[in-house]
């Protein structure tokens, strides 16, 4: 009986020690093979190692990339499942499954994890395909949702580290244009448009500014009844001949009469130019036109702070507050409008609200 009782206890620690050779030897032969391209052979023994050691965090790694490179998003994107659980520290291993939930259509799960990996990489660290393939898809999905400037910022920052790229031009053409699609759903007539748009939008981030003036009076001139070509326009004269600016941004309303990004602009130009009465009537129309707006309720709060009608500007600040809770910079403009107010107690919260959001959305635009 004692025998026995030896015996059993010594099987366990046998059959661990053959699985940590096993495991061993497998790994290894999964390195070689990748690394002399036989990928099949590869992925079949990454998948035998794991079998071994489910918590070898690399092994999910290597495995999911194999299966990205065979078009295998499903199966990646369960692969990086695994690795992030293992490993929530690891940028790349968030950026890869956020492109292959894009790839399955998992649009609300990509839009979130591709955003986690790009806010956990400092500005100028992320330098690589993968990151630049991560910011990329993130601003294909601000886009999707509307976020236009959004979106333009994160194309911005990819046009400057690739330089060329007629696919990502392209989807840069979308946002200056506001259409809120994926670039395989633009009809073939409206295709040119885009890339005309998108061609003077990469000029500004890789070309010289005489070549991006060309560009957009090209499209201007060639595109002058398509919807936003002459806000787009106006956004760039705002930034390099803001004198210049109003015309457009009229003219789109002729074209677009119902434009709440055009009068937000008005609004926000005639603030500086001092024609109040004006900013006044284009805030509320953008208003009225559209609640929901944050720019537009952002726009009438600073028509209404630059009258001195501070009691009356903290209605739309609330409001955009109430549509936008996680942006730190509502809540700087609160914390502002307070100190006008004299509301001492509510300045120090707001204050304290904004630097919470903003150290919790580090790198995020």
């Amino acid at each position: 009986m004692r025998r026995l009782i030896f015996l059993l206890f010594l099987v366990p620690a046998a059959i661990g020690q053959t699985t940590s050779q096993d495991f061993d030897a497998i790994s290894a032969k999964a390195q070689q093979a990748y690394e002399a391209n036989e990928i099949e052979q590869a992925a079949q023994l990454f998948s035998d190692a794991l079998k071994l050691r489910a918590d070898w965090t690399q092994g999910w790694w290597a495995l999911g990339m194999i299966d990205y490179q065979r078009n295998r998003y499903a199966e990646c994107r369960d692969e990086l499942k695994h690795m992030v659980e293992l490993d929530s520290s690891a940028a790349p291993g968030w950026a890869l499954l956020g492109l292959c939930e894009f790839r399955t259509k998992q649009y609300d799960d990509s839009f979130q994890h591709l955003k986690k990996a790009h806010m956990m990489v400092p500005e100028g660290q992320g330098v690589g395909q993968l990151f630049d393939m991560t910011d990329y898809h993130l601003a294909l999905l601000l886009n999707r949702q509307g976020a236009f400037e959004l979106a333009q910022g994160m194309i911005m920052r990819v046009a400057r580290r690739v330089h060329e790229s007629a696919e990502m031009s392209f989807a840069a053409g979308l946002a200056c244009l506001r259409m809120a699609v994926f670039p395989e759903e633009v009809p073939d007539k409206q295709r040119d448009v885009v890339t005309m748009a998108g061609k003077a939008f990469w000029s500004l981030a890789t070309l010289t500014p005489s070549e991006s003036e060309a560009n957009f009076k090209a499209l201007v001139s060639k595109y002058p009844k398509f919807p936003n070509v002459h806000y787009y326009y106006g956004t760039y004269l705002a930034a390099h001949h803001p004198e210049l600016c109003a015309t457009e941004f009229l003219e789109e309303l002729r074209i677009t009469p119902d434009s709440v990004p055009a009068r937000v602009e008005l609004a926000l130009r005639y603030i500086l130019e001092q024609k109040l009465v004006s900013a006044l009537q284009f805030a509320r129309e953008a208003v009225a036109l559209s609640p929901e707006s944050v720019g537009a309720q952002l726009a009438l709060a600073k028509v209404l702070r630059a009258q001195g009608h501070e009691e009356q500007a903290l209605a739309p600040l609330l409001q955009a507050k109430k549509l936008d809770p996680v942006s730190p910079q509502i809540s700087l403009y609160l914390a502002s409008s307070y100190r006008s107010l004299h509301l001492t107690e509510e300045m120090r919260k707001e204050m304290a609200e904004y630097e919470r959001l903003k150290s919790g959305q580090a790198n995020w635009p």
